[in-house]
């Protein structure tokens, strides 16, 4: 997830606050229930939501900025054999809920206050699965280990694991049956909630071009068909050097109706308990080594409309020119606000038409300006707003001394409202003692329980540690109770 291909796959609190005009920063502790106005709003802070929303919907008289031809004859030359178009219908008029509401978010559905002991289920062992039948002995695993929430991969590097009518093409190694509909259908059997795990802005991946015999340039199903969805990076690379996977641009509008329509699919057509979007960001970038991402077509027609500036015209690096680094601080907040600006629109539509549906995204541990800086993703926003259920955090550690390290601002220093943190431990190449001892540290804290990464790495070491550890977390749950 973020890097999420396969469970092999490998991952990449001081604070400061920022003035946004001047693109100073302030040391001081970080208490997000004190300190969320600085991020929430952000480009109202800037220019105003109006002056955004005007330039979003303007006509564009001017071809001045377009991806070199380049580009995108390198992306279509790279698809030429592939589908040719994506059916897409734009609603220009959509509203964004830009405050949180009068009451916090509350579950359609009745919950009890049990622990959610999740697992993401990648999609090399759903392959490997094979079929209904191969899947049901993963299920029957699950059930045995204590797991009682399962994210399904269901969307990754663009291909969905299910025929689609809204994406282009379905992956190939699943072709011939539906694993998301079998893994709804086993989650009634063995009482197991089932989520759809989706990648959002992610569109493509170089180790699956692999897998499936594509060549490493290959964009994936559906920049092959859309070129124009593209983001580039400052050196007008599809891809940033060093990196495996190409992005959407989350300022175009037709890239974010087509993620709503694809979640509202897979929550219309399955019966899933609830939705996980993943790479709700940017790929990581080191502005200080001019490494930087985002100059999509219609990111850079909006950010020139809102300034009168080309963003690829502005340097991270400023040499002490204070227009410049407020031009800077300004490009940053104005992506930022695009992907947060889309989780608004998501969780409103999904609330709306499906409201039983628990919403979560899978993000980054890392502290808030780090992230702000390098991938643009700050979910505390959307946890503070009540935009998702559940934060799963990346929570990532070798031992529990930096887990607990890692987790403590968001669980011990921090207030969401309704939203519930859920950290995540990642179960590759850690001893099965150390995976004991964080989901026992989680049990002395204020959480909502854990998610392991992955099912891949669920062996029956793991898997009979699993079951002790969650019979006790059972056994303690009900005297609680009683």
């Amino acid at each position: 997830m973020n890097a999420r291909s396969s469970a092999s796959d490998s991952f990449t609190g001081h604070f400061f606050s920022i003035n946004f005009f001047s693109g100073r920063f302030f040391s001081g502790k970080f208490h997000w229930h004190r300190s969320r106005s600085i991020y929430s709003g952000v480009l109202a802070t800037i220019i105003g939501l109006g002056a955004l929303e005007a330039a979003i919907a303007a006509p564009r008289p001017h071809a001045a900025i377009t991806p070199s031809q380049e580009n995108i004859a390198s992306i279509t030359d790279a698809a030429s054999i592939h589908p040719t178009a994506i059916a897409s219908e734009i609603n220009q008029n959509t509203q964004l809920p830009t405050s949180a509401p009068t009451e916090p978010q509350q579950l359609a559905r009745n919950r009890d206050q049990s622990e959610v002991r999740s697992i993401w289920l990648d999609r090399e062992t759903i392959v490997n699965a094979s079929n209904p039948e191969g899947l049901a002995q993963i299920f029957e695993r699950f059930r045995a280990a204590g797991i009682n929430t399962v994210f399904v991969e269901t969307v990754n590097a663009g291909y969905t694991v299910y025929p689609s009518d809204v994406a282009p093409e379905q992956n190939p190694l699943t072709r011939g049956w539906d694993p998301l509909q079998a893994a709804v259908d086993l989650g009634k059997v063995y009482d197991i909630d089932v989520h759809a795990w989706v990648w959002l802005f992610a569109a493509g991946n170089r180790a699956h071009n692999r897998i499936l015999g594509q060549p490493e340039s290959y964009p994936g199903p559906i920049l092959s068909a859309r070129p124009d969805w593209a983001g580039f990076d400052n050196q007008g690379n599809l891809i940033m050097p060093g990196k495996p996977k190409p992005f959407l641009d989350p300022a175009n509008l037709e890239v974010r109706q087509y993620l709503i329509d694809l979640l509202d699919e897979i929550a219309t057509r399955y019966d899933v308990d609830g939705i996980q979007m993943d790479y709700v960001r940017y790929p990581f970038q080191d502005a200080m080594a001019n490494r930087t991402f985002g100059y999509g077509t219609a990111a850079r027609e909006q950010f020139y409309e809102l300034t009168g500036v080309d963003p690829v015209n502005i340097p991270p690096r400023n040499g002490g020119d204070r227009r410049l680094a407020r031009l800077w601080s300004q490009w940053t907040n104005f992506r930022a606000e695009r992907v947060s600006s889309f989780v608004a629109e998501a969780s409103e539509h999904l609330r709306r038409r499906h409201p039983g549906l628990i919403l979560s995204a899978a993000v980054f541990a890392d502290d808030t300006y780090y992230r702000h800086h390098a991938i643009q993703q700050n979910w505390e926003e959307w946890a503070d707003l009540g935009w998702v259920d559940w934060i799963v955090l990346m929570s990532y550690a070798s031992n529990t001394r930096e887990f607990a390290e890692l987790i403590q601002p968001w669980v011990m220093e921090s207030s969401f409202h309704s939203t519930e943190i859920i950290p995540g431990i990642r179960l590759l190449n850690l001893p099965t003692s150390e995976a004991s001892n964080q989901i026992q540290h989680l049990r002395q804290l204020p959480v909502g329980g854990y998610a392991l990464f992955a099912a891949d790495n669920l062996n029956s070491e793991v898997q009979a540690m699993l079951a002790g550890v969650n019979v006790e977390g059972s056994a303690i749950a009900s005297k609680q109770t009683d």
